[in-house]
């Protein structure tokens, strides 16, 4: 097989970087169709021998840059993956029951979840909204960057929360809308946690 033939079995894509020397300047046109990066006639000169040495070394660290490069993206990619995970595995709204009808609740609108009993009452928006299940198990599926349980019977959204008052081992917090929930030690640590103060 002549070089040429051999480019065009292995594909001209999945080649290293090319250089054709030959005796025969014939094939020139036929090696520059196949992507090859320089083409050198017999007797070869030492500074054409350089050149094509030159270009072959410039065409390595340029594909050595690109995977580089697409390693990087290819990580930020992953990061930007995990956090678009991230974001879909809470709910954004939830489906409460009111009388006949079912009525839609955008999980930012609720400013604190209660317990009570079977239900869960949402308060949104200056409204009350029953659903039907445990506080801990909706504690579970909601964002724990946005929600804290402040004792066993109550959630807080902390984008509402505007003052805490703590009284030793107990203490109460002041939400946006003036409603106060109850708080006990562990759950004003994973406030003051949360809040970053």
């Amino acid at each position: 097989m002549s070089g040429v033939d051999i480019v065009r079995s292995i594909g001209a894509s999945k080649m290293p970087a090319t250089v054709f020397v030959t005796a025969y300047s014939d094939y020139a046109v036929k090696a520059f169709e196949l992507h090859a990066l320089d083409y050198l006639v017999k007797p070869i000169e030492s500074k054409r021998l350089h050149e094509a040495v030159e270009r072959v070394r410039e065409r390595v660290r340029s594909r050595e840059s690109f995977i580089i490069q697409e390693e990087q993206l290819s990580s930020v990619l992953k990061v930007l993956q995990t956090a678009a995970t991230a974001l879909n595995t809470y709910p954004q709204r939830l489906l409460a029951k009111n009388g006949n009808k079912d009525c839609v609740v955008a999980v930012a609108d609720i400013e604190w979840i209660q317990a009570a009993d079977y239900y869960v009452c949402l308060h949104a928006k200056g409204k009350e909204h029953l659903v039907r299940g445990s506080i801990k198990v909706l504690d579970a599926k909601l964002d724990p960057a946005k929600f804290v349980r402040l004792h066993r019977s109550a959630i807080v959204n902390v984008d509402y929360v505007r003052e805490i008052h703590r009284d030793g081992r107990t203490g109460w917090v002041l939400l946006s809308s003036g409603a106060r929930v109850r708080m006990n030690k562990a759950g004003w640590q994973k406030l003051v946690a949360i809040s970053g103060c």
